[in-house]
């Protein structure tokens, strides 16, 4: 691991002294220290389960060191809890939003701030126009009064952000801030996170996406299996050898092959789904998907991707047709849909994905609990759960102590694993998914593409969801672009192009896209 040169570096702001933690047999952090300089911009990389997130959450007072300690501007500080973090000076942007989706933005914004002086009331106005002010600044256009359960995504993180310098945050900590976020998206935040360092606020990226730490980052810290493994300057290095770093070996290069079959699996006829207004989120969508095939779709957050996928799985009602196996689904519940050879892998793993409170092994059978390969004569065959969790456990280098282990324990790129796991060990004939890669690493996400094209070579068809164009460029066949609610246009692969289906998302149709 390269020394940091300490004469000619600036300040460090706030530090993490030879910090160890372990989560029951699994060491979590083994003696790692880690210095976060004033107006740098600091990315902390590493695989599902490095230590990231563990080392993060006890500089910002969410977890207490075993060993080890915090230091702010040099001295040591107990971090009882994140209040005690924030009065530091410090804010953590989190991977899953801290915010209360039932207030609105300005409640967000000032929860724990709320000093009602010789009053007893809140001085609204002055909160209002503090924030106001930071808005303006970032040229932020979020409605104060809005409520946060209404806002797209992208505006929710600036709420979190906004909430943040709000209380006068000088270290700003992101966990994978850009996992839901379109291109257009993620570059915006970078743009303003570039602002706040050029002020003189510390940035600390928690990401797997390494074009991102190349984009923006100072300096690299490597995490692997809980230890500090490198540092590197980012003009010093490049994606290859960070990649190498964080898995401590090579990286596969997965070739795509066309597996496409004749036969149509999946046929989608003038889909329809409709708010409560009647205007339609999804309108009039028609598409087939054939055997082996991946029919990617592309689109700006909130352009009725979600919708779509609802309507396939069972979890909205729809208008239209939806053929699955020779016969219209749309009338069917998820089960039955499911067992019709239906497959599901949701980006919501908190929400939709895992039982948070179930077991691995639990949530690597759900669905399948009643079926033969698990279950005789009423009772469930412990064994043959336990040996398949094993498997699977091994197969999809899922890093836990024991498939007895509480899925809500896991790293979020490590419950990713489980979700994909149990969908693609079902081998299912159609399979509709979601961000399949969201939170995960550059090791993760090699497998976890290899496993979704080896179920194609098999016949699978594929529908996938992504944000992430170079995504689904990789893996698709074929790719529809949404865009208010309508498919407005399909790419061959031959004809994918960044420039093409960015114009598309904006709402050019095909044939007048650049």
């Amino acid at each position: 691991m390269t020394v940091p040169d300490t004469e000619t570096s600036p300040p460090a702001v706030c530090r993490l002294n030879g910090v160890s933690k372990a989560f029951g047999p699994t060491k979590a952090l083994q003696d790692v220290s880690i210095e976060v300089r004033e107006g740098e911009f600091l990315a902390l990389i590493g695989e599902n389960g490095a230590g990231k997130s563990t080392a993060m959450s006890i500089l910002f007072g969410l977890l207490e060191p075993d060993e080890g300690g915090v230091e702010i501007m040099g001295r040591p500080r107990k971090m009882r809890s994140a209040r005690d973090a924030i009065a530091a000076g410090l804010g953590m942007v989190h991977q899953h939003f801290m915010l209360y989706p039932d207030l609105t933005v300005l409640e967000n914004i000032i929860v724990g701030q709320e000093d009602t002086g010789r009053s007893g009331r809140i001085a609204l106005g002055e909160h209002r126009a503090a924030a106001q002010r930071i808005l303006q600044e970032f040229d932020f256009s979020i409605d104060l009064d809005r409520k946060v359960a209404d806002l797209p995504v992208d505006a929710r993180q600036q709420v979190e952000i906004v909430k943040l310098l709000y209380r006068g945050a000088s270290v700003v900590i992101l966990d994978e801030p850009t996992a839901v976020l379109t291109p257009q998206e993620s570059i915006a935040l970078y743009k303003m996170l570039a602002r706040l360092q050029a002020q003189g606020t510390s940035i600390v990226l928690i990401t797997h996406k390494l074009d991102e730490v190349m984009d923006n980052a100072d300096r690299i810290l490597v995490l692997r299996r809980g230890r500090l493994v490198a540092e590197r300057d980012a003009q010093a290095t490049d994606k290859t050898e960070l990649a190498e770093l964080m898995v401590g070996s090579n990286i596969e290069i997965i070739a795509k092959r066309d597996a496409t079959r004749p036969d149509v699996a999946l046929s989608i006829r003038d889909l329809t789904v409709r708010r409560r207004q009647g205007k339609a989120a999804l309108a009039e969508v028609s598409f087939d998907v054939r055997k082996g095939e991946i029919f990617g779709i592309a689109g700006v957050s909130g352009n009725g991707q979600k919708e779509l996928v609802n309507a396939l799985v069972g979890l909205e009602d729809a208008e239209g047709a939806v053929q699955l196996a020779g016969r219209d689904v749309l009338g069917l519940d998820v089960a039955a849909r499911r067992a019709l050879g239906l497959g599901y892998m949701a980006e919501d793993r908190m929400a939709m994905g895992l039982a948070q409170p179930a077991t691995i092994a639990e949530n690597l059978i759900s669905g399948r609990e009643g079926t033969t390969d698990f279950s005789s004569r009423g009772f469930l065959d412990k064994r043959r759960i336990r040996d398949f969790s094993r498997d699977l456990i091994a197969r999809f280098d899922i890093r836990t102590p024991s498939e007895r282990h509480r899925a809500a324990k896991l790293s979020g790129g490590n419950q990713q694993k489980v979700v994909v796991a149990r969908e693609l060990s079902a081998r299912p004939a159609v399979l509709v998914i979601e961000n399949p890669c969201w939170g995960v690493d550059v090791g993760a996400i090699t497998f976890i593409h290899k496993q979704i094209l080896e179920l194609a070579e098999m016949g699978c068809a594929i529908v996938l969801v992504s944000s992430d164009l170079e995504e689904l460029f990789a893996l698709s066949d074929r790719v529809g672009v949404l865009c208010d609610g309508e498919l407005t246009a399909i790419f061959e692969r031959g004809e994918l192009d960044a420039i093409a289906v960015g114009a598309a998302m904006s709402g050019q149709r095909k044939d007048t896209a650049a």
